[in-house]
């Protein structure tokens, strides 16, 4: 799924997981906040602002425990 696919998709409380991601890391939001497996809570600004490249617009799912 695409970046913006994802989004929605974690605002809805899903967890995903990128291509990119080891087979135990995800991420979801609450509050406004980008929420990763370890529990850590990053402004989506600053979430985002890391991963500009093409790569990361794509390649995005839900993530399967």
């Amino acid at each position: 799924m695409t970046r913006t696919e994802a989004i929605a998709e974690m605002q809805k409380g899903n967890k995903v997981t990128h291509l990119f991601f080891s087979d135990n890391e995800w991420m979801t939001m609450g509050n406004g906040k980008i929420i990763t497996e370890e529990g850590y809570k990053h402004s989506p600004y600053e979430f985002w602002s890391y991963r500009q490249l093409e790569s990361w617009k794509d390649g995005y799912s839900l993530y399967v425990a």
